[in-house]
């Protein structure tokens, strides 16, 4: 049965004993309402790296106020820290000049607090929170093959765990259960594989073989899966951790250049700049539920914490998509710097 579509041209005067007398009797034989769905309301903040401006963005929902914030050459990947008072952007640099600075937002005052020297650890990259440790954050040092964990309080380097692969670009960590706060993963781009860490006792477990090229990067909530992109191969491998092997490959994709897992480990999408497009799956089944085109090359991707919107950057049109997950439809676009890459959303 075709869904009942109210008309856009319905008058305002419309007598709510005749529009309600329309929504039950809708509801009684079984039509939907597409037209009445609400939208979701985007509460909280999003923070953007923007590559070629040197600067990061800062937005806030529901007001759309933005503030851009220079932060040094070649800021690649961003955090949000619990509370969402502070940010951290990793300032990768550029060519020829690696950079090997942590760039600290305050959140509230919308300025940089503080710069943390990395000192040798060069090319910073990829940085996630660390579950439990509000202070503190995991980021890859590309060109030594480590990942830092960096106090952001005291600007203090903690541990430095080898990942002995190279090209160690994204890392990510599980956030429930037995292994948060214990466990992380890195994409080993040079390599194909990941490098399973111990950030406990700062121990290299694993390296694992996974693909060719494998760049983007997401773990289930629970640690069990660790979903991975292949740039050259155009798929995305899902290695279950306990066995250590590549159980199921997802194709359909030209770059699947980042990942990400919902918090309720319901939802996966997979952005594919070369595709303009975000992909977005069901994680239980591996199954693709659709697509999200005319995105303009889309490089980062954050999913909101109930898992019904997310945020994706658009390096094409220099800007901020906010999408639905469940409708697969844009809502709300913000203008950002040039080349945006990495984003975090926070909407507490």
């Amino acid at each position: 049965m075709r869904p009942l579509t109210l008309p856009l041209t319905l008058p305002l005067t419309l007598p709510r004993n005749t529009l309600t007398a329309i929504v039950v009797a809708a509801a009684l034989s079984g039509v939907g309402l597409t037209s009445l769905r609400a939208q979701p309301t985007a509460t909280g903040l999003a923070l953007v790296a923007n590559q070629a401006s040197g600067s990061t963005t800062i937005i806030e929902l529901p007001s759309g106020r933005t503030t851009e914030v220079a932060v040094g050459d070649g800021p690649h990947e961003v955090a949000i820290l619990p509370g969402a008072r502070r940010g951290v952007v990793t300032i990768y640099g550029v060519a020829g000049v690696p950079g090997h600075h942590l760039a600290i937002i305050d959140l509230r005052e919308r300025r940089v607090s503080r710069s943390i020297d990395l000192g040798p650890y060069t090319r910073p990259h990829g940085v996630v929170p660390v579950p439990g440790r509000p202070n503190l954050v995991a980021v890859t040092s590309e060109t030594t093959r480590n990942v830092l964990l960096v106090n952001v309080e005291t600007g203090t380097i903690e541990r430095v765990i080898p990942t002995n692969a190279a090209g160690s670009h994204m890392v990510a960590l599980p956030i429930s259960g037995a292994a948060a706060s214990a466990r992380a993963y890195t994409a080993n781009i040079g390599g194909g594989s990941t490098s399973e860490l111990d950030i406990t006792s700062g121990a290299l477990l694993r390296v694992l073989p996974v693909s060719m090229a494998t760049e983007g990067i997401a773990v289930t909530p629970d640690g069990a899966e660790v979903w991975m992109g292949s740039n050259t191969r155009g798929t995305v491998s899902i290695l279950d951790v306990a066995t250590g092997t590549v159980v199921a490959t997802l194709t359909g994709f030209r770059f699947p250049y980042r990942l990400g897992i919902s918090a309720d480990a319901r939802t996966a999408v997979i952005v594919d700049p070369q595709s303009d497009a975000a992909f977005v799956v069901d994680v239980a089944s591996r199954a693709i539920r659709g697509r999200i085109d005319g995105l303009a090359s889309p490089r980062g991707i954050s999913i909101a914490a109930d898992g019904r919107t997310a945020m994706i950057t658009s390096a094409g049109s220099s800007s901020v998509i906010l999408v639905d997950l469940q409708t697969l439809k844009e809502l709300r676009r913000f203008r950002v710097g040039q080349s945006p890459d990495g984003v975090g959303y926070s909407d507490r």
